[in-house]
């Protein structure tokens, strides 16, 4: 069972210096902690150096794939997720393509997997139904 009293404020916006408009000094210094589920290694780490410089435990989450992590870093205590180094990701987290693409790659993998499931995978299917 939860803490009752937990309180969380649960965030969909894209993190990093074009909205720090939205994540303030007063919304940071609120905080008791951050909570991250987000889906690529740039924002992770916008929001680590956040919590680093606020002073805020971070609980950092993140999948890719069929790839699970998951990081607490505590102030003064642990090393920051800043503190090592994820390997490059090799494929588009299906979140970013779905809801933040911000790269010439992105545009290109959705429109790959348009053409896939709009044209190849009905024709494949016709034939096998035929066949």
């Amino acid at each position: 069972v939860m803490n009752p009293s937990v309180k969380v404020a649960a965030k969909e916006d894209r993190v990093g210096q074009e909205t720090e408009h939205i994540f303030t000094d007063d919304f940071f210094e609120s905080l008791d902690g951050v909570a991250n589920a987000l889906d690529n290694v740039d924002a992770r780490m916008y929001m680590d150096r956040r919590c680093v410089y606020y002073k805020k435990s971070l609980l950092e989450s993140g999948t890719l794939g069929t790839k699970g992590n998951v990081q607490v870093v505590i102030p003064k205590v642990t090393e920051s997720y800043s503190s090592s180094q994820d390997p490059p990701e090799k494929s588009i987290p299906i979140c970013t393509l779905k809801n933040f693409p911000n790269a010439i790659e992105h545009t290109l993998q959705w429109a790959r997997e348009e053409f896939e499931d709009k044209f190849a995978q009905p024709s494949v299917n016709a034939a096998a139904y035929i066949s």
